[in-house]
């Protein structure tokens, strides 16, 4: 009975569903063949101290699967090793916030609704990024991982197999293989996009950058490199702040922000001065939402397409080759610069 792992009563996962794929998950690592018993109700009972009920449902859902049958004196043995197994997918965000809602929207609204997606979230912490995709591995048919870390974490991705892993957003450089991708090209996107408006961000005395810096905020470093890099190169005034106190703005700034909690705040103060982005101040935004195209007039924003990112998660599900996109990113200007 090796092959049948004990149920973990604090999971959100009923009991039965894991008895259930302890049984195909023994099958399909080869460890249970036709005509081999498995244990009885009354055995499992005991051994892991479950209802009656909850084992009876696990058996009966695998014989209406035709997994397994039962006879007199035989007891329970798998009678079939041929089954339909329903497509899962273990989708890893960082956190959840108004842009994922886009790109989990597009994955839900466009996938096949026979597909079942879970959703999971490491808030930055690698030691929980390690273990949620360690105690899932060969529990799904694609991992589609957000891996919002400046740190190398190709050693932990490697462990899931090429052909079922989806990276999303960032690239993990040092990881080796034929997986499909879609990410961003931070330091090259953020500077091209200020380079396209170069003009207006040229009528303001100088551009404040916040990577408003906290432990449920990802900044990645190529975003840093290539603001410096469009400031160096076309000897522009700027500063770079973790954190923007909103009391200390200054007119004839444009102030690039990567967090939504900072630009409300500096709405605020605007509203307070009397003062309207796009005269007395400028006001970049990182990361297009439905909210940002009418609030205050309309905040520009440097953004990529998570739409067009959800879809290509689905194409790659509903079997396109494994690719490595670099997703389209823009600068959408409003009225706020």
């Amino acid at each position: 009975m090796k092959w049948l792992k004990k149920p973990d009563k604090q999971s959100i996962k009923p009991i039965y569903q894991q008895i259930k794929e302890s049984v195909l998950g023994a099958i399909e690592n080869s460890q249970l063949q036709i005509g081999e018993n498995i244990p009885s109700i009354n055995k499992i009972c005991n051994e892991f101290e479950l209802s009656p009920g909850t084992v009876i449902r696990a058996y009966e859902e695998l014989r209406e699967m035709g997994i397994i049958s039962s006879k007199q004196g035989k007891g329970y043995f798998i009678s079939n090793t041929q089954y339909q197994k329903k497509t899962k997918v273990f989708l890893l965000f960082d956190r959840m916030n108004a842009y994922k809602e886009i790109l989990y929207d597009e994955i839900l609204n466009t996938l096949n609704p026979d597909i079942e997606v879970e959703v999971f979230f490491h808030h930055y912490d690698i030691k929980r990024f390690e273990k949620l995709i360690k105690s899932n591995l060969g529990k799904y048919s694609y991992y589609v991982i957000m891996p919002h870390f400046n740190q190398d974490v190709s050693k932990i991705m490697s462990k899931i197999p090429d052909k079922k892993l989806i990276i999303l957003d960032k690239s993990v450089s040092k990881l080796k293989g034929k997986y499909a991708a879609i990410i961003q090209d931070f330091e090259n996107d953020i500077y091209n996009g200020l380079v396209s408006q170069k003009e207006k961000i040229m009528k303001y005395d100088q551009i404040v950058f916040s990577s408003s810096e906290s432990p449920f905020q990802f900044v990645p470093e190529g975003c840093l490199k290539g603001f410096r890099k469009f400031c160096i190169a076309n000897e522009i005034q700027f500063k770079m702040v973790k954190t923007l106190d909103s009391k200390t703005i200054e007119t004839k700034t444009i102030y690039l922000l990567y967090s939504d909690t900072e630009l409300i705040n500096l709405l605020k103060e605007l509203e307070i001065r009397n003062w309207i982005p796009g005269k007395e101040i400028g006001i970049i935004s990182y990361d297009d939402t439905p909210m940002k195209e009418i609030l205050a007039g309309g905040i520009s924003v440097l953004s990529t397409d998570f739409k067009n990112m959800g879809t290509l998660v689905v194409s790659f599900i509903n079997g396109a080759p494994f690719e490595q996109y670099s997703n389209p990113s823009q600068f959408i200007l409003r009225n706020s610069i």
